[in-house]
This record gives C-alpha cells, sequence and structure tokens, in this order.
C-alpha cells in the first residue's frame, strides 16, 4: 500500500482539511499524522496545512492558526500606501473595483515564518534550527520516516512552467534536470501561496542552493502560486510523482486521499439564454435570470475579465485533476478506485417543482449567511469569514445525515445520477476512505441507501 495525502489551495479556507484530519486521525501530532502516509503534496493554503504537520503541529493548533486574526494578518498584511500600484490604489479608493493587489508578498515570508517558529520554540531552545528553516531534504528523517515523500507546488515566474519542490532528491521523475535546489520548508510554501493579480503584488523570491557535490551554485529564483501552472488541486501531480518512482507497484496500490478547500458559486446559466427546443430548461432560465443564485448576464467588462481570469487560476471546476488521476486508477471509471476525494459544495440547490434556484438545505433559513458566503474570496481574513468557514465546516463534518447538512462535492455526476463518481456526504467520503486505509470490505454503500446502522 502507497497512501498519498494531497492538499488543495485556498488560503484560508484551508482550514477545512485540518478539520476533516482532525476528525479522521483524531488530534495528534503532526509528524505522527505525517507517518500515515508516503507522500504528501500541497499547494498554496493546503502547502501551509503540510508544513504545519512538518512542524508537529496537531491540526487543533492548525486550526488555532487559521482562527487567530492576529496571524491571518501576518499573513495577508495589508500594502502600505507606498508599497501600493496605480491599481492597487485605485482599488483601495474605489472598492468596487475588483482588481488588483491587496497584500506584500515580503511581508508574508516574514509572518509565514515567524507564525510557524513561534509553534516550534522547544526545538529552538535544543539548539536546533528551525523546522521552517529547514531544508526540505531533510524533513524526513526529522519526522521519523525517511522515505516520506514531501512536494510543495509552484510556479517559475521566468520559466513559465510548474516547479515541484521535492524532499527527495533522487526523484525519477526529476531525472531529466541535472542539478538538484535545495529550499528550505518556509521558502517553498511562501512560493506556493503566492497567488497574483488579486493578492499578492509581486513575485516570491526564493533562495536555492545546488546540492551537487561539485557545485557551489546559489541563487535567488522568483515564483508565483502553484495555481498559476494549474496545480491549485496537485493530487494528480502526486500521483504521476508516485507511479514514476515506484514502478513495481500495481495501480491497486495507490491509495489516495485528495483533501479540498470548498467549492462555492451561483449557479450558472448563461448557456441556457441561447438553449432552444427544451421547454424545461427555457422555462428554467426566465425564471431564475437576474436572480441573486444564478449567473445570468453575458455582458462583459474588461475589468470583470481580468477579475474571472484571476479567480480561474485558483479553482478547478468541476474537479478536473482529480478526474483524471481517478481515470488513470481506474479506467472504466467506476465508482471503486482507491481515490476519495473531500471537499464541501456549498451552492444553491434546484427545487425540481418550481424549477427555481433556492437556498440549500443546510442554510434554508440563513439566507444572509449563504449571500455572505458566495461573496467571500479565498483569503478570508476577518474573524466574520472565517467564522463562515467554520459555519460549514461544521455543517459539512457530520454523522446525521437525517438532517440538513453541507453536501460533498462528487468528481463527476449528481447526488440523483445512476452514474458518478465520489460521494455526496462527507460520512460517505470518510467511511470510503477508512475502508480503504484499513483493507476492509466496502461498507459505505449503506450509507448512500439509507442505512442508519453505522
Amino acid at each position: 500500500m502507497y497512501k498519498i495525502l494531497s492538499l488543495d489551495g485556498g488560503g484560508s479556507w484551508a482550514l477545512i482539511q485540518a478539520r476533516v484530519l482532525q476528525d479522521i486521525y483524531g488530534d495528534i501530532k503532526g509528524h505522527e499524522l505525517l507517518r500515515k502516509f508516503d507522500m504528501v503534496i500541497g499547494n498554496s493554503g493546503g502547502a501551509l496545512v503540510l508544513a504545519a504537520l512538518c512542524n508537529d503541529m496537531k491540526p487543533s493548533e492548525i486550526i488555532a492558526v487559521f482562527r487567530s486574526e492576529e496571524k491571518r494578518k501576518q499573513i495577508f498584511s495589508r500594502l502600505k500606501v507606498n508599497e501600493l500600484s496605480l491599481l492597487s490604489f485605485l482599488r483601495s479608493v474605489f472598492k468596487n473595483l475588483a482588481i488588483g493587489p491587496k497584500y506584500s508578498a515580503a511581508q508574508k515570508r516574514i509572518g509565514l515564518v515567524d507564525v510557524l517558529e513561534s509553534y516550534d520554540s522547544e526545538r529552538v531552545k535544543q539548539g536546533f534550527l528551525p523546522i521552517v528553516k529547514t531544508p526540505l531534504s531533510q524533513l524526513p528523517k526529522i519526522i521519523g520516516k525517511e522515505d516520506l515523500q514531501i512536494i510543495i507546488t509552484g510556479f517559475d515566474y521566468f520559466k513559465e512552467r510548474a516547479t515541484f519542490f521535492r524532499s527527495n532528491p533522487a526523484s525519477k521523475t526529476d531525472k531529466f534536470n541535472k542539478k538538484y535546489y535545495e529550499v528550505t520548508l518556509g521558502d517553498a510554501i511562501h512560493a506556493s501561496s503566492n497567488a497574483p493579480v488579486n493578492y499578492f503584488q509581486e513575485y516570491a523570491k526564493v533562495n536555492l542552493e545546488c546540492l551537487q557535490p561539485d557545485e557551489q551554485e546559489k541563487k535567488i529564483n522568483w515564483y508565483w502560486d502553484g495555481a498559476v501552472a494549474g496545480f491549485n488541486n496537485p493530487v494528480l501531480a502526486g500521483l504521476i510523482e508516485a507511479m514514476t518512482n515506484e514502478l513495481q507497484r500495481p495501480l491497486d496500490d495507490f491509495k489516495i486521499l485528495s483533501l479540498g478547500t470548498g467549492q462555492k458559486g451561483k449557479t450558472i446559466i448563461v448557456d441556457q439564454k441561447y438553449s432552444t427546443g427544451n421547454p424545461v430548461i427555457n422555462d428554467r432560465y426566465e425564471k431564475n435570470k437576474n436572480k441573486y443564485f444564478v449567473l445570468s448576464d453575458d455582458s462583459r467588462q474588461f475589468k470583470l475579465e481580468i477579475g474571472k481570469m484571476a479567480q480561474s487560476i485558483l479553482s478547478d471546476p468541476p474537479d478536473s485533476a482529480t478526474f483524471i488521476a481517478y481515470s488513470i486508477l481506474n479506467r472504466e471509471l467506476k465508482n471503486t478506485a482507491n481515490l476519495v476525494r473531500i471537499n464541501p459544495c456549498i451552492t444553491p440547490q434546484l427545487n425540481k417543482n418550481s424549477n427555481e434556484y433556492v437556498l440549500p438545505d443546510a442554510y434554508k433559513n440563513e439566507e444572509d449567511k449563504f449571500k455572505a458566503i458566495l461573496q467571500m474570496d479565498m483569503d478570508a481574513v476577518e474573524d466574520e469569514q472565517v467564522d463562515l468557514i467554520v459555519d460549514i465546516t461544521n455543517k459539512f463534518i457530520t454523522e446525521d445525515l437525517r438532517g440538513p447538512y453541507v453536501p460533498n462535492q462528487f468528481i463527476r455526476g449528481e447526488n440523483d445520477a445512476d452514474n458518478k463518481l465520489g460521494f455526496g456526504s462527507y460520512k460517505e467520503a470518510k467511511m470510503r476512505w477508512l475502508e480503504i486505509e484499513n483493507g476492509t470490505k466496502e461498507t459505505w454503500h449503506m450509507i448512500s441507501k439509507g442505512s442508519n446502522s453505522l
């Protein structure tokens, strides 16, 4: 068995991942949790969760970091007046102009290091280098599992392609590069979490050191968030890395737990405006157009296009990376592959009687709260915003499926479809993962059929 933990990017929404890990494994130390896997790969907010686990922090401590406004603002540090570009200045004056960076990349690096180092005081007192300042290649031994693969994704500013910061200098996936450049944990997560356009005002500057015995090269390179390269959900990169380094293993040996940071949004019905030949679709468009819960307007402005592109690189709808990874593991696309996707899905739901999109059951009596969630960005710096993420998580991680709950995102298909991949509730997904991990007989299907015996 070769187990992979994949952690999506998503800023403060990565709090969800810490809560899921806490629920599945208990509030254990980070190193103990990491030793349960053979590979852990993360991007952006997920890379921060990974770094905190490398820092031997419990899930509860990681949650505390995300819930602390002081610590969040150390990482998402607002640009000072003298740091504002023209676009950023205009955004600070005209609040409706949703284009332009808000945060300082340099201050983010300082904040990341300070926050993680504050949880590593005992190690520092003993004379050791803080984990956050430790090179990636040294972390598996410190964690207590020398063959553990740690991967953090980024985007090389100059080469304009994906970069994978690895703990394994001998990775076969990287054999085409003649040099292995060492990077610290802090620099890797700094690169991975540096989202452009609407978030950080400049690239992340990262120190690299060549590890080849006959080389003494040191340099500084520039990076953006791994999402720019299409790896906000890094699960596919993790699977390929595992497959190329574990050639002797059959595909059934790979077991993957992929954790998202929430899929939210209005229902898109723009395409239905031009639909013909289906009166139900035409009726649905007419009843829902211009209403709050849907996107029906096809008019466009340049500023909206730029903002849309900035958002698009950070999302993965409808979960294409997981679908491709799933297809590799199970070419028949049966719902039996050893890959479990856990990601809360917060969207309006269709009332089939009225043909209108309405509040989801979990927010049936909380319209203002649901609207606030739809408006939230991934940075979520303010306390009231993080409280909404906590509320989503509470409604998602539940054992009682008889009442309203936030559903889990399917990899493909929908809850009432006969042909689908994935699981419609957190409980089903968790149960399936525990079965995969423990090699027990499948029982998750009993939940989806309405059994209360579990």
